[in-house]
Protein backbone atom coordinates (compact mmCIF):
# COMPACT_ATOMS: atom_id res chain seq x y z
CA UNK A 1 0.00 0.00 0.00
CA UNK A 2 1.38 3.34 -1.01
CA UNK A 3 2.16 5.70 1.75
CA UNK A 4 1.09 9.21 1.16
CA UNK A 5 3.82 11.00 3.36
CA UNK A 6 6.63 8.93 2.00
CA UNK A 7 5.34 9.71 -1.39
CA UNK A 8 5.93 13.50 -0.53
CA UNK A 9 8.84 12.82 1.23
CA UNK A 10 10.23 11.34 -1.64
CA UNK A 11 9.56 13.99 -4.10
CA UNK A 12 11.94 14.77 -6.68
CA UNK A 13 12.96 17.99 -7.69
CA UNK A 14 11.42 18.24 -10.80
CA UNK A 15 8.09 17.61 -9.60
CA UNK A 16 8.09 21.49 -8.21
CA UNK A 17 10.94 23.03 -9.55
CA UNK A 18 10.84 25.13 -12.84
CA UNK A 19 14.13 23.87 -13.73
CA UNK A 20 14.98 20.44 -13.10
CA UNK A 21 18.17 18.91 -14.21
CA UNK A 22 16.35 16.96 -17.35
CA UNK A 23 15.11 20.06 -18.26
CA UNK A 24 18.25 21.74 -18.82
CA UNK A 25 21.69 19.24 -18.66
CA UNK A 26 20.90 15.79 -18.82
CA UNK A 27 24.76 14.80 -17.75
CA UNK A 28 23.95 16.81 -14.61
CA UNK A 29 21.98 15.29 -11.56
CA UNK A 30 19.65 17.73 -9.40
CA UNK A 31 22.13 16.57 -6.21
CA UNK A 32 24.71 19.42 -7.90
CA UNK A 33 22.69 22.37 -7.41
CA UNK A 34 23.60 24.98 -5.01
CA UNK A 35 21.65 24.13 -1.22
CA UNK A 36 20.71 27.84 -1.95
CA UNK A 37 18.56 27.17 -4.94
CA UNK A 38 15.46 25.53 -3.20
CA UNK A 39 15.29 28.29 -0.56
CA UNK A 40 15.66 30.42 -3.46
CA UNK A 41 12.80 28.85 -5.99
CA UNK A 42 10.84 28.19 -2.72
CA UNK A 43 10.48 32.22 -1.92
CA UNK A 44 9.94 32.78 -5.67
CA UNK A 45 6.94 30.31 -5.98
CA UNK A 46 4.79 31.68 -2.69
CA UNK A 47 5.64 35.28 -3.88
CA UNK A 48 4.39 34.50 -7.38
CA UNK A 49 1.60 32.83 -6.32
CA UNK A 50 0.26 35.22 -3.23
CA UNK A 51 0.93 38.52 -5.28
CA UNK A 52 -0.53 37.37 -8.50
CA UNK A 53 -4.63 38.70 -7.64
CA UNK A 54 -3.01 42.50 -7.36
CA UNK A 55 -0.51 41.88 -9.56
CA UNK A 56 -3.00 41.39 -12.41
CA UNK A 57 -5.26 44.15 -11.54
CA UNK A 58 -1.84 46.54 -11.47
CA UNK A 59 -0.48 45.03 -15.19
CA UNK A 60 -4.00 45.49 -16.62
CA UNK A 61 -4.90 49.12 -15.45
CA UNK A 62 -1.45 49.95 -16.08
CA UNK A 63 -1.21 49.09 -19.35
CA UNK A 64 -4.62 51.03 -19.94
CA UNK A 65 -3.69 53.93 -18.54
CA UNK A 66 -0.52 54.48 -20.70
CA UNK A 67 -2.24 55.39 -23.58
CA UNK A 68 -5.47 57.84 -21.49
CA UNK A 69 -4.21 60.21 -23.85
CA UNK A 70 -4.67 58.98 -27.05
CA UNK A 71 -7.82 57.06 -26.26
CA UNK A 72 -9.66 60.35 -24.00
CA UNK A 73 -9.07 62.40 -27.04
CA UNK A 74 -10.04 60.04 -29.28
CA UNK A 75 -13.79 59.10 -27.01
CA UNK A 76 -13.56 63.10 -26.33
CA UNK A 77 -13.38 64.76 -29.73
CA UNK A 78 -17.31 66.49 -29.65
CA UNK A 79 -15.64 68.31 -26.29
CA UNK A 80 -11.92 69.35 -27.21
CA UNK A 81 -12.68 69.93 -30.87
CA UNK A 82 -14.09 73.29 -32.49
CA UNK A 83 -14.22 75.11 -36.06
CA UNK A 84 -12.07 77.98 -35.72
CA UNK A 85 -13.56 80.90 -36.62
CA UNK A 86 -12.45 84.66 -36.93
CA UNK A 87 -14.46 85.99 -34.02
CA UNK A 88 -13.97 84.41 -30.24
CA UNK A 89 -16.14 85.53 -27.19
CA UNK A 90 -13.74 87.00 -24.27
CA UNK A 91 -12.42 84.83 -21.76
CA UNK A 92 -14.02 86.79 -18.99
CA UNK A 93 -17.50 86.08 -20.95
CA UNK A 94 -16.71 82.58 -21.01
CA UNK A 95 -16.49 82.68 -17.41
CA UNK A 96 -19.40 83.82 -17.18
CA UNK A 97 -21.05 81.23 -19.17
CA UNK A 98 -19.26 78.34 -17.64
CA UNK A 99 -20.73 79.75 -14.15
CA UNK A 100 -23.96 79.37 -15.24
CA UNK A 101 -23.50 76.11 -16.08
CA UNK A 102 -21.16 74.94 -12.73
CA UNK A 103 -22.17 73.03 -10.25
CA UNK A 104 -20.67 75.13 -7.48
CA UNK A 105 -19.64 79.07 -7.51
CA UNK A 106 -15.55 77.97 -7.09
CA UNK A 107 -14.59 77.96 -10.28
CA UNK A 108 -10.60 77.83 -9.98
CA UNK A 109 -9.53 77.07 -12.70
CA UNK A 110 -8.77 77.76 -16.92
CA UNK A 111 -7.75 75.38 -19.47
CA UNK A 112 -6.28 76.65 -22.71
CA UNK A 113 -4.68 75.91 -25.86
CA UNK A 114 -2.63 77.92 -28.25
CA UNK A 115 -4.67 76.28 -30.76
CA UNK A 116 -7.59 78.07 -32.77
CA UNK A 117 -9.37 74.33 -32.92
CA UNK A 118 -9.48 73.80 -29.40
CA UNK A 119 -12.05 74.02 -27.03
CA UNK A 120 -12.01 75.89 -23.63
CA UNK A 121 -12.49 74.29 -20.46
CA UNK A 122 -13.19 75.74 -16.84
CA UNK A 123 -12.87 73.88 -13.75
CA UNK A 124 -15.36 74.39 -10.75
CA UNK A 125 -14.37 72.91 -7.03
CA UNK A 126 -16.95 70.94 -5.70
CA UNK A 127 -16.60 70.37 -2.25
CA UNK A 128 -17.88 67.35 -0.73
CA UNK A 129 -18.86 66.64 2.87
CA UNK A 130 -17.57 68.67 5.77
CA UNK A 131 -13.98 68.49 7.04
CA UNK A 132 -13.57 65.81 3.96
CA UNK A 133 -11.39 67.25 1.01
CA UNK A 134 -11.14 63.38 -0.28
CA UNK A 135 -14.69 63.96 -1.06
CA UNK A 136 -14.17 67.20 -3.25
CA UNK A 137 -14.85 66.57 -6.83
CA UNK A 138 -13.81 68.86 -10.03
CA UNK A 139 -16.65 69.52 -12.84
CA UNK A 140 -14.87 70.09 -15.78
CA UNK A 141 -16.85 72.89 -18.26
CA UNK A 142 -16.23 72.80 -22.04
CA UNK A 143 -17.30 75.17 -23.82
CA UNK A 144 -17.03 76.44 -27.97
CA UNK A 145 -14.92 79.88 -27.67
CA UNK A 146 -16.54 81.55 -30.65
CA UNK A 147 -20.42 81.25 -29.80
CA UNK A 148 -20.30 80.04 -26.07
CA UNK A 149 -21.75 76.91 -26.45
CA UNK A 150 -22.10 74.69 -24.11
CA UNK A 151 -20.43 71.57 -24.82
CA UNK A 152 -20.50 69.62 -22.07
CA UNK A 153 -19.48 68.67 -18.46
CA UNK A 154 -17.17 65.97 -16.58
CA UNK A 155 -16.70 64.79 -13.26
CA UNK A 156 -12.96 64.61 -13.54
CA UNK A 157 -13.11 62.03 -10.29
CA UNK A 158 -15.75 60.22 -11.95
CA UNK A 159 -13.75 59.49 -15.70
CA UNK A 160 -13.47 56.01 -16.80
CA UNK A 161 -9.06 56.71 -16.85
CA UNK A 162 -9.70 58.29 -13.88
CA UNK A 163 -11.06 55.01 -12.16
CA UNK A 164 -8.33 53.04 -13.80
CA UNK A 165 -5.70 55.30 -12.44
CA UNK A 166 -7.05 55.16 -8.53
CA UNK A 167 -7.44 50.64 -9.40
CA UNK A 168 -3.90 50.85 -10.22
CA UNK A 169 -2.69 53.02 -7.90
CA UNK A 170 -4.60 51.72 -4.48
CA UNK A 171 -7.06 49.11 -5.51
CA UNK A 172 -9.75 51.72 -4.33
CA UNK A 173 -9.18 51.29 -0.98
CA UNK A 174 -7.14 54.23 0.17
CA UNK A 175 -4.09 53.67 2.43
CA UNK A 176 -4.71 50.00 2.15
CA UNK A 177 -4.68 49.39 -1.35
CA UNK A 178 -1.48 51.80 -1.30
CA UNK A 179 0.07 49.80 1.37
CA UNK A 180 -0.87 46.37 -0.40
CA UNK A 181 0.54 48.11 -4.34
CA UNK A 182 3.32 48.67 -2.64
CA UNK A 183 3.55 45.14 -1.37
CA UNK A 184 3.11 43.64 -4.45
CA UNK A 185 5.72 45.94 -6.22
CA UNK A 186 8.38 45.17 -4.11
CA UNK A 187 7.56 41.62 -4.49
CA UNK A 188 7.49 42.16 -8.30
CA UNK A 189 11.31 43.15 -7.89
CA UNK A 190 12.25 39.98 -5.41
CA UNK A 191 10.81 37.84 -7.78
CA UNK A 192 12.59 38.96 -10.58
CA UNK A 193 15.92 38.93 -8.93
CA UNK A 194 15.55 35.28 -7.65
CA UNK A 195 13.78 34.65 -11.31
CA UNK A 196 17.41 35.52 -12.85
CA UNK A 197 19.28 33.19 -9.87
CA UNK A 198 16.50 30.60 -11.14
CA UNK A 199 17.56 30.52 -14.90
CA UNK A 200 21.19 31.41 -14.31
CA UNK A 201 22.84 28.85 -16.70
CA UNK A 202 25.92 28.18 -14.35
CA UNK A 203 28.09 27.27 -16.89
CA UNK A 204 25.59 25.05 -18.84
CA UNK A 205 25.22 26.12 -22.56
CA UNK A 206 22.12 24.42 -23.56
CA UNK A 207 19.95 27.04 -26.25
CA UNK A 208 17.08 26.50 -24.41
CA UNK A 209 18.80 28.89 -22.13
CA UNK A 210 18.36 31.59 -24.75
CA UNK A 211 15.71 30.48 -27.05
CA UNK A 212 12.51 28.69 -26.19
CA UNK A 213 11.71 26.15 -27.54
CA UNK A 214 8.23 25.95 -29.55
CA UNK A 215 8.08 21.91 -29.65
CA UNK A 216 7.51 19.31 -26.85
CA UNK A 217 5.49 18.65 -24.00
CA UNK A 218 3.51 21.50 -23.31
CA UNK A 219 5.08 22.29 -19.30
CA UNK A 220 8.70 22.19 -21.04
CA UNK A 221 7.07 24.66 -23.53
CA UNK A 222 5.12 27.10 -20.98
CA UNK A 223 8.45 26.96 -18.87
CA UNK A 224 10.55 28.10 -21.91
CA UNK A 225 8.52 31.11 -22.71
CA UNK A 226 8.26 31.89 -18.74
CA UNK A 227 11.84 31.94 -17.94
CA UNK A 228 13.43 32.75 -21.54
CA UNK A 229 10.84 35.76 -22.14
CA UNK A 230 11.21 36.82 -18.46
CA UNK A 231 14.80 37.07 -18.88
CA UNK A 232 14.97 39.22 -21.35
CA UNK A 233 12.47 41.61 -19.98
CA UNK A 234 13.79 41.88 -16.58
CA UNK A 235 15.54 44.99 -17.52
CA UNK A 236 12.18 46.73 -18.64
CA UNK A 237 9.81 45.60 -16.07
CA UNK A 238 12.38 46.41 -13.41
CA UNK A 239 12.56 50.13 -14.59
CA UNK A 240 8.78 50.09 -14.75
CA UNK A 241 8.35 48.41 -11.17
CA UNK A 242 11.31 50.89 -9.23
CA UNK A 243 9.92 53.57 -10.51
CA UNK A 244 6.69 53.36 -9.22
CA UNK A 245 7.72 52.91 -5.76
CA UNK A 246 7.65 56.99 -6.30
CA UNK A 247 3.68 56.71 -6.21
CA UNK A 248 3.89 54.36 -3.08
CA UNK A 249 2.46 54.56 0.52
CA UNK A 250 6.25 53.69 2.70
CA UNK A 251 8.74 53.95 0.01
CA UNK A 252 7.25 57.40 -1.73
CA UNK A 253 6.57 58.92 0.97
CA UNK A 254 10.10 58.36 2.63
CA UNK A 255 11.42 59.51 -0.51
CA UNK A 256 9.33 62.57 -0.42
CA UNK A 257 10.57 63.18 2.87
CA UNK A 258 14.13 62.94 2.21
CA UNK A 259 13.88 65.47 -0.26
CA UNK A 260 12.38 68.03 2.13
CA UNK A 261 14.24 67.27 4.72
CA UNK A 262 17.68 68.00 2.15
CA UNK A 263 15.71 70.80 0.72
CA UNK A 264 14.50 69.63 -2.35
CA UNK A 265 11.61 70.03 -2.27
CA UNK A 266 10.46 73.56 -4.17
CA UNK A 267 7.08 75.40 -2.35
CA UNK A 268 7.32 77.77 -5.08
CA UNK A 269 6.89 74.66 -7.99
CA UNK A 270 3.36 74.38 -6.51
CA UNK A 271 2.38 77.48 -4.97
CA UNK A 272 1.16 81.34 -6.75
CA UNK A 273 3.77 83.72 -5.89
CA UNK A 274 3.22 86.61 -3.75
CA UNK A 275 2.30 89.81 -5.33
CA UNK A 276 2.01 93.65 -3.70
CA UNK A 277 -1.71 94.61 -3.65
CA UNK A 278 -1.05 98.54 -5.55
CA UNK A 279 -2.27 101.11 -2.59
CA UNK A 280 -4.84 103.07 -4.81
CA UNK A 281 -6.34 99.69 -5.28
CA UNK A 282 -6.55 99.35 -8.73
CA UNK A 283 -9.08 96.72 -10.73
CA UNK A 284 -7.63 93.70 -11.30
CA UNK A 285 -6.47 92.75 -15.30
CA UNK A 286 -9.67 91.09 -16.81
CA UNK A 287 -8.72 87.60 -17.85
CA UNK A 288 -8.81 88.55 -21.61
CA UNK A 289 -5.61 90.58 -20.96
CA UNK A 290 -4.16 87.91 -18.57
CA UNK A 291 -4.56 84.95 -20.37
CA UNK A 292 -2.49 85.86 -23.89
CA UNK A 293 0.40 86.92 -21.57
CA UNK A 294 0.15 82.94 -20.35
CA UNK A 295 -0.26 81.70 -23.99
CA UNK A 296 2.88 83.28 -25.28
CA UNK A 297 4.65 80.94 -23.20
CA UNK A 298 3.07 78.08 -24.83
CA UNK A 299 5.32 75.48 -26.76
CA UNK A 300 3.08 73.70 -29.07
CA UNK A 301 -0.82 73.47 -30.01
CA UNK A 302 -0.49 70.23 -27.68
CA UNK A 303 0.96 72.29 -24.41
CA UNK A 304 -2.27 72.39 -22.40
CA UNK A 305 -1.99 75.47 -19.94
CA UNK A 306 -4.01 75.27 -16.83
CA UNK A 307 -4.18 78.78 -15.18
CA UNK A 308 -4.97 78.92 -11.44
CA UNK A 309 -6.81 82.06 -10.95
CA UNK A 310 -6.05 84.48 -7.95
CA UNK A 311 -7.14 82.96 -4.61
CA UNK A 312 -6.62 86.36 -2.77
CA UNK A 313 -5.80 90.02 -3.88
CA UNK A 314 -2.23 89.65 -2.66
CA UNK A 315 -1.62 86.49 -4.80
CA UNK A 316 -0.66 85.75 -8.68
CA UNK A 317 -2.35 84.06 -11.30
CA UNK A 318 -0.66 80.63 -12.10
CA UNK A 319 -0.30 78.69 -14.52
CA UNK A 320 1.40 75.00 -15.41
CA UNK A 321 2.44 73.50 -18.60
CA UNK A 322 1.73 70.38 -19.70
CA UNK A 323 2.25 68.00 -22.98
CA UNK A 324 0.53 64.72 -22.33
CA UNK A 325 0.86 64.26 -18.66
CA UNK A 326 5.02 64.16 -19.11
CA UNK A 327 5.82 65.92 -15.36
CA UNK A 328 9.45 65.65 -16.95
CA UNK A 329 7.92 69.13 -19.43
CA UNK A 330 5.98 70.54 -16.96
CA UNK A 331 6.96 74.17 -15.94
CA UNK A 332 5.28 77.10 -14.27
CA UNK A 333 4.73 80.68 -14.13
CA UNK A 334 3.18 83.44 -12.63
CA UNK A 335 1.24 86.63 -13.30
CA UNK A 336 0.97 89.57 -11.44
CA UNK A 337 -3.43 90.32 -11.77
CA UNK A 338 -2.93 93.80 -11.21
CA UNK A 339 0.37 94.66 -13.52
CA UNK A 340 0.62 91.69 -15.68
CA UNK A 341 3.88 91.29 -14.59
CA UNK A 342 5.29 87.70 -15.72
CA UNK A 343 7.40 86.29 -12.96
CA UNK A 344 8.67 83.17 -10.98
CA UNK A 345 9.11 80.93 -14.30
CA UNK A 346 10.10 77.63 -13.33
CA UNK A 347 11.49 74.85 -16.00
CA UNK A 348 12.35 71.42 -14.44
CA UNK A 349 15.60 71.89 -15.27
CA UNK A 350 15.61 74.65 -12.52
CA UNK A 351 14.42 72.03 -9.50
CA UNK A 352 16.81 70.39 -7.19
CA UNK A 353 18.39 67.10 -8.15
CA UNK A 354 16.02 64.82 -5.70
CA UNK A 355 12.57 66.19 -7.04
CA UNK A 356 13.72 65.89 -11.03
CA UNK A 357 14.58 62.62 -9.93
CA UNK A 358 11.06 61.82 -8.82
CA UNK A 359 9.90 64.04 -12.12
CA UNK A 360 11.86 61.25 -14.24
CA UNK A 361 10.96 58.45 -12.43
CA UNK A 362 7.35 59.44 -12.61
CA UNK A 363 7.42 60.28 -16.29
CA UNK A 364 9.05 56.84 -17.13
CA UNK A 365 6.88 54.97 -14.97
CA UNK A 366 4.11 56.36 -16.89
CA UNK A 367 5.64 55.86 -20.15
CA UNK A 368 6.06 59.68 -21.25
CA UNK A 369 9.35 60.51 -20.94
CA UNK A 370 9.98 60.10 -24.69
CA UNK A 371 6.49 59.94 -26.17
CA UNK A 372 5.19 56.53 -27.95
CA UNK A 373 8.30 54.58 -27.92
CA UNK A 374 8.24 54.81 -24.44
CA UNK A 375 4.38 53.97 -24.02
CA UNK A 376 5.09 50.99 -26.37
CA UNK A 377 7.53 49.96 -23.67
CA UNK A 378 5.36 50.08 -20.42
CA UNK A 379 2.96 48.55 -22.11
CA UNK A 380 5.62 45.48 -22.75
CA UNK A 381 6.51 45.65 -19.42
CA UNK A 382 2.65 45.58 -18.14
CA UNK A 383 1.47 43.12 -20.70
CA UNK A 384 4.99 40.88 -19.50
CA UNK A 385 5.20 41.10 -16.54
CA UNK A 386 1.39 39.69 -16.54
CA UNK A 387 2.14 37.20 -19.06
CA UNK A 388 4.69 36.22 -16.58
CA UNK A 389 3.02 35.96 -13.64
CA UNK A 390 -0.01 34.04 -15.42
CA UNK A 391 2.21 31.25 -17.22
CA UNK A 392 4.15 30.68 -13.49
CA UNK A 393 0.78 29.85 -11.88
CA UNK A 394 -0.01 27.59 -14.88
CA UNK A 395 2.83 25.92 -14.44
CA UNK A 396 2.41 25.19 -11.09
CA UNK A 397 -0.81 23.83 -11.89
CA UNK A 398 -0.11 21.86 -14.82
CA UNK A 399 3.02 19.95 -12.66
CA UNK A 400 0.78 19.57 -9.59
CA UNK A 401 0.46 16.42 -8.79
CA UNK A 402 -2.23 14.54 -8.45
CA UNK A 403 -3.95 14.51 -4.88
CA UNK A 404 -0.95 16.67 -3.55
CA UNK A 405 -0.35 20.85 -3.56
CA UNK A 406 2.98 20.66 -5.21
CA UNK A 407 4.08 23.78 -2.88
CA UNK A 408 8.23 22.75 -2.79
CA UNK A 409 9.22 21.33 -0.08
CA UNK A 410 11.21 23.10 2.90
CA UNK A 411 14.55 23.63 2.86
CA UNK A 412 16.97 21.66 4.95
CA UNK A 413 18.92 23.58 7.60
CA UNK A 414 21.69 25.40 6.47
CA UNK A 415 20.99 26.12 3.31
CA UNK A 416 20.54 29.59 3.61
CA UNK A 417 24.07 30.98 4.06
CA UNK A 418 25.12 33.83 5.78
CA UNK A 419 25.42 36.50 2.80
CA UNK A 420 21.72 35.29 1.79
CA UNK A 421 20.38 36.63 5.22
CA UNK A 422 22.45 39.80 4.71
CA UNK A 423 20.91 40.25 1.13
CA UNK A 424 17.56 39.40 2.67
CA UNK A 425 18.06 42.12 5.63
CA UNK A 426 19.17 44.57 2.76
CA UNK A 427 15.94 44.44 0.41
CA UNK A 428 13.94 44.36 3.86
CA UNK A 429 15.67 48.02 4.35
CA UNK A 430 15.44 49.00 1.12
CA UNK A 431 11.69 47.59 0.48
CA UNK A 432 9.84 48.46 3.87
CA UNK A 433 6.62 47.16 3.15
CA UNK A 434 8.58 43.84 1.91
CA UNK A 435 10.89 43.79 4.68
CA UNK A 436 8.19 43.88 7.45
CA UNK A 437 6.22 40.66 5.58
CA UNK A 438 9.40 38.76 5.34
CA UNK A 439 9.49 39.22 8.88
CA UNK A 440 6.24 37.67 9.34
CA UNK A 441 6.39 34.72 7.35
CA UNK A 442 9.71 33.71 9.03
CA UNK A 443 7.87 34.45 12.06
CA UNK A 444 4.92 32.33 10.48
CA UNK A 445 7.23 29.83 9.46
CA UNK A 446 8.96 29.38 12.66
CA UNK A 447 5.74 29.24 14.86
CA UNK A 448 4.27 26.39 12.19
CA UNK A 449 7.28 24.14 12.74
CA UNK A 450 7.62 24.67 16.46
CA UNK A 451 3.96 23.77 16.59
CA UNK A 452 4.91 20.72 14.01
CA UNK A 453 7.35 20.16 15.98
CA UNK A 454 5.82 19.33 19.46
CA UNK A 455 2.74 17.25 17.82
CA UNK A 456 5.76 15.22 16.11
CA UNK A 457 8.24 14.81 18.55
CA UNK A 458 11.41 12.58 17.00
Amino acid sequence: MSNPLLETATQTVSDTEPFSSSDIDSSESTSTKPKLYPVVWRWHFYAGLLTSPILWMVTITGALYVFSTELSAWRDQELHQVVAQSDRLSYDRLKEIAAENAASDDLEALVVHDDPARSVAFVAHVEGEPNNRADDQHQWIYLNPYDGSLLGTRIAEHDFFAVVLKLHRNLMLGTTGRVLTELVTSWGLILLATGVYLWWPRGKKNVRLWLPRLKGKFYAVLRDWHAVSGIYLVPLIGIVAFTGLFFTQVWGSGFNTTAKKMGHWPPEWFQAGKVEVPADNPQPLTLNEVVPKFLAYSRSPEDAVAIRFSEKPDVAHKAFYMIDEDKNQLKTISVNPYTGEEFALIDPADLPFLYRVRLWAVSIHMGKIFGMPTKILALIASLGLLGLSVTGLWMWWKRKPQGRSGFPRTPLPGSLPLWGWIVIAVCGILFPVAGISILSICLLDWICGLIFRQQNPA
